[in-house]
């Protein structure tokens, strides 16, 4: 799937939850609700992993990045 489709497939789940008012406690948000993921797309295949890690950095603090798998993963 497209990163869009899935927004919109978790949209359509969120809309699901909230009209069959499941407890928070079984939603799938209560196994994330503490993580800090997030997905950032679109960078050129130059970038280094250090690169990325440069320019977080000044943001947040950063523990790791994951490089996606695929045929135009950079590293």
């Amino acid at each position: 799937f497209s990163p869009l489709t899935k927004v919109k497939l978790i949209n359509e789940l969120n809309e699901r939850e909230a009209d069959l008012g499941v407890n928070e406690k079984v939603s799938w948000h209560s196994e994330y609700r503490d993580s800090a993921w997030i997905f950032v797309g679109g960078f050129p295949y130059e970038l280094t992993e250090g690169d990325l890690l440069c320019v977080f950095s000044q943001y947040v603090p950063t523990a790791s990045l994951w490089g996606g798998v695929g045929a135009h993963t950079a590293y």
